[in-house]
């Protein structure tokens, strides 16, 4: 993040698609879509289990799982919010680990790619070979880097191409796989008009990163964008479990709207305050039981309630005052202090 730039909060809206292909017999890819996870923060992820019947879908399902559970909870203590995501996961890990400890399930694990959508950030916590990324306007950007065999072998600048490598489906890190796990967590500075795409790697193995732009560009909505990058990935073969996320950024409107009613705010403060200062120092002959009284304050109610007070009821009936003052009486008759107030009474009466 460069220092010193300003962060505007961003609001987010999400959809995703997940279908279990034209080969495989089970989904193993969970998603989570969770708009509100507290603090005004989002979370989405996608996670692809690895297993088969051993237990790929009981492993992301625990780390979806935990993501929802877990998340909210420690983001409702307050603490940064990049620790939180950090600590989630890892918890996830120690449940997917303790899961397959000495059961059938042995050996299952799970990729997991999650983005914590924070104002103006996005934070991607990361493990495995789940994909995020980010569509600019007309650049697509891969935001994490693949821990698998084939994503080693490309950063290692091999002349073989990581998509053709036999063994590109092997990773090197996945949340159950052992006790502790190491976790890649990048940074994003958001923008308006921004959309983050989430995939798990029988999608973006399907459709590669330049197409994925295009389609998140070229839909109507969020709902078709995910439709169309399924479908791109069935029509391809559906060699495996396709899911995708697609979180659009927009200029939160509450910032806005806080802004626009904090001057109308002030001016409600000082004008209540000056109201009070009215109120203290404004008197009126008004009625009280049929008698003229001396009042404090105004001759009105604001939603029923009176803004005015009795300093002291005269022994003068309403029906000794003469009838061209009665009504400006019913009215409130202003004056300056009580002392003249009870200087004006005599001359409203009637005289015989």
């Amino acid at each position: 993040m460069t220092p010193g730039r300003r962060i505007l909060r961003l609001a987010s809206h999400a959809a995703g698609k997940s279908d279990v292909g034209r080969v495989r017999e089970i989904n193993e890819d969970r998603m989570l879509l969770l708009d509100h996870a507290g603090r005004g923060m989002a979370v989405y992820a996608v996670a692809d289990g690895l297993g088969g019947h051993a237990g790929g879908d009981v492993a992301s399902t625990l780390a979806v799982e935990t993501l929802a559970r877990e998340l909210p909870a420690l983001l409702a203590e307050g603490g940064p919010a990049r620790d939180a995501l950090l600590e989630t996961v890892r918890r996830a890990n120690a449940a997917i680990y303790a899961a397959a400890r000495g059961t059938e399930r042995a050996g299952m694990a799970t990729t997991c790619t999650a983005v914590l959508v924070n104002g103006g950030e996005g934070l991607v916590a990361h493990v495995g070979d789940s994909r995020a990324y980010l569509v600019r306007g007309h650049e697509t950007r891969q935001l994490t880097t693949d821990h698998s065999l084939a994503g080693e072998l490309a950063r290692l600048g091999a002349p073989v191409q990581a998509g053709a490598h036999g063994q590109r489906h092997v990773l090197t890190r996945a949340l159950g796989a052992a006790q502790e796990v190491e976790i890649d967590c990048v940074t994003e500075v958001l923008r308006a008009g921004d959309v983050l795409v989430l995939t798990t790697d029988g999608l973006h193995n399907a459709v590669p990163a330049e197409e994925i732009g295009a389609v998140v560009r070229a839909a109507a909505n969020l709902e078709e964008a995910c439709g169309m990058l399924v479908g791109l990935a069935n029509a391809r073969g559906g060699v495996d479990n396709a899911s995708a996320i697609v979180i659009r950024l927009a200029p939160w409107r509450g910032g806005r709207a806080l802004r626009l009613l904090a001057p109308i705010g002030l001016a409600a403060f000082l004008a209540g305050g000056l109201a009070a200062v009215r109120l203290e120092h404004a008197y009126f002959l008004g009625v009280r039981d049929d008698r003229v009284a001396v009042m404090r304050g105004v001759p009105v109610r604001v939603l029923g309630i009176s803004l005015s007070g009795v300093v002291r009821v005269t022994p003068v009936p309403v029906s000794r005052v003469a009838p061209a003052y009665r009504g400006r009486l019913a009215q409130g008759i202003p004056t300056a202090s009580p002392e003249e107030a009870e200087r004006m009474v005599p001359g409203l009466l009637s005289h015989p």
